[in-house]
């Protein structure tokens, strides 16, 4: 009934990820193991790949770094994926989607996974759940690309973007046309999971996030329909202060000059800035002191 598509970068599967699906589904399945050891596939083409070869009316994509705690799961997802007009089912979700680029916060209403890592240091283990929520499920717009679901036919009107190279964004792009089409995306809260690395957001993972809202412009913002009243009447300013966030970023993790200026300018005339203006006319200041001082907080106010 599931077919379960891994994009590894090992050749094999480790046994204790396959033995744990097999253990908690509780229903047919098959593994579909895009082996990406040789680093010949982006994530998005290994997706496609896994699709063709997969059999099954139900996809879930998954990472291979995490462990289901919940018995029955496939049930659960089957069930979800009944919904009229389903889209992309996950884990750890978004409400809305602004007109400037915007990394993943793990402090978000729509989050429902433990994430465990280690450090040099010590292991980490944290378990994100709303509060005061005890519905299966909840509306978003964006999902985390560490576990999705959707049924098969939903593919026949989106498909993963394979002109998104690496390994960053195809969760947004993906989440964004199902969307765009009319359909609805879900956060499930009766499966839990456990994910064992922390996300990256390096150079790379910025290239492709502005790729994709430039791509996405036009169609941008998207609200989703849980989205709090008290952030819907901020949404101006969180662009804001979402351009100046990526400013910050791109300036970090290495971006020339020029291509901060190109992107800081197309962000910040998209939402209509009434500061886009002395951003523009002190952008070279700011980029001097964040790369002096190592990102001033008064930047990030």
């Amino acid at each position: 009934m599931i077919s379960i598509i891994v994009c590894s970068r090992n050749k094999l599967l480790s046994e204790a990820f396959v033995k744990n699906i097999a253990d908690t589904i509780d229903v047919d399945y098959e593994i579909v193991h895009i082996d990406n050891s040789e680093n010949q596939y982006s994530i998005s083409s290994a997706y496609n790949k896994g699709i063709i070869e997969s059999k099954y009316s139900y996809l879930c994509f998954v990472h291979e770094d995490v462990k289901f705690h919940s018995h029955g799961w496939g049930k659960n997802i089957i069930e979800h994926l009944q919904r009229p007009n389903a889209g992309v089912f996950g884990l750890a979700g978004r409400d809305f989607v602004t007109r400037v680029p915007a990394s993943w916060k793990v402090k978000l209403d729509s989050v429902n996974i433990i994430q465990s890592y280690q450090t040099q240091r010590r292991r980490s283990k944290t378990r994100f759940l709303p509060k005061k929520f005890n519905l299966p499920c909840r509306s978003v717009v964006l999902l985390d690309g560490v576990f999705m679901c959707m049924r098969r036919e939903l593919m026949d009107t989106i498909r993963f973007d394979e002109t998104i190279e690496g390994f960053h964004g195809y969760d947004f792009d993906i989440c964004i046309q199902s969307a765009i089409a009319g359909y609805s995306n879900f956060v499930m809260y009766d499966i839990v999971l456990e994910h064992y690395s922390k996300g990256h957001s390096d150079a790379c993972y910025y290239h492709n996030l502005i790729k994709i809202f430039r791509k996405w412009n036009h169609k941008l913002p998207l609200i989703g329909e849980n989205m709090p009243i008290k952030q819907l009447n901020r949404i101006s300013r969180i662009e804001e202060k979402g351009l100046r966030r990526l400013l910050v970023k791109m300036v970090r993790r290495g971006f020339s000059t020029k291509e901060i200026i190109d992107e800081i300018t197309f962000f910040g005339s998209s939402i209509g800035s009434s500061r886009i203006k002395f951003i523009r006319q002190s952008i070279y200041l700011h980029v001097f002191f964040i790369r002096l001082f190592n990102c001033p907080k008064y930047l990030l106010k």
